[in-house]
């Protein structure tokens, strides 16, 4: 059977399309429900797909977009529940969580879940980072890491009236690019909120044995931004911290602390999984 003919073994069309609004912080039972279920899906997807660019030998960069599930699937109601107050794309300044944009192409409707099985394959259209024009669906290129919240500050002062949303992570907050863009969210009180995956994993190691003392949130902080810190595994907590920051004018940065590839025996914490 080729890619072609195989048929995604996971069923996608189980996903629920929640909407939220962020006028109410509070999760109801129902909502709660659906959403860990969701993340649920999603993980199980991901782990699945990019274990056949591992297998391929091309790399499978399956930690980063399996962390920030939550956090993506609270934006994705959220964009659905109040499409007037968001531009609704998922800018991540960590290119290589490609996969989440990937998936997020098909649960869209872009493109077919088994295109997904020949993840970062030769001219898949599914490249090792997002490229606009490229793949169905996906609305922006990343660049090289830390390269978008630049981007993202000038979609923010295009659309004045809206909030922009830039996933990253410690490992791209590591880069100059961004040093520069925080002053220019704050200096501008542009409506940029940061949603951080802070796991200590980059592609060097642990961020905290290789540059001991450095933290995001206090980084951050020195360039005047507003910070929130949270515990990225808790629903509740998680969902009413990002309902904060867009109820919070200016530029806000959400850092949610995990293990990368928490839950996962063998894996969980390890930088093995970014590549």
């Amino acid at each position: 059977m080729t890619v072609a003919q195989a048929v995604f073994p996971i069923d996608l069309g189980a996903y629920q399309y929640l909407k939220l609004d962020p006028a109410h912080s509070t999760l109801t039972d129902e909502q709660r429900k659906a959403l860990k279920a969701n993340i649920e899906l999603v993980r199980d997807a991901i782990v699945f797909f990019t274990a056949t660019g591992a297998a391929r030998g091309v790399g499978g960069h399956t930690g980063g977009p399996y962390d920030t599930a939550p956090e993506v699937m609270i934006l994705d109601a959220l964009f659905r529940g109040s499409p007037d107050k968001f531009v609704p794309i998922f800018f991540d300044e960590a290119g290589h969580r490609v996969a989440t944009q990937y998936l997020m192409s098909v649960l869209e409707g872009s493109m077919p879940a088994e295109q997904l099985l020949s993840y970062r394959a030769a001219h898949s259209q599914l490249p090792g980072h997002p490229e606009l024009g490229l793949t169905p669906g996906v609305k922006f290129s990343s660049g090289r890491l830390g390269h978008m919240w630049p981007y993202v500050n000038g979609v923010a002062m295009a659309n004045p009236n809206k909030t922009v949303f830039c996933l990253g992570s410690d490992g791209s907050q590591q880069e100059g690019n961004d040093a520069e863009a925080a002053r220019l969210a704050v200096s501008q009180q542009l409506n940029v909120k940061l949603i951080i995956d802070d796991n200590d994993v980059t592609i060097a190691g642990h961020p905290s044995d290789y540059i001991p003392g450095y933290t995001v949130a206090q980084t951050l902080i020195g360039h005047g931004l507003k910070v929130l810190e949270g515990d990225g595994e808790d629903i509740d907590s998680l969902y009413g911290l990002i309902c904060q920051a867009i109820n919070t004018d200016g530029p806000v940065a959400l850092i949610n602390h995990r293990k990368m590839c928490v839950g996962i025996e063998g894996l969980e914490g390890s930088p093995t999984v970014m590549m």
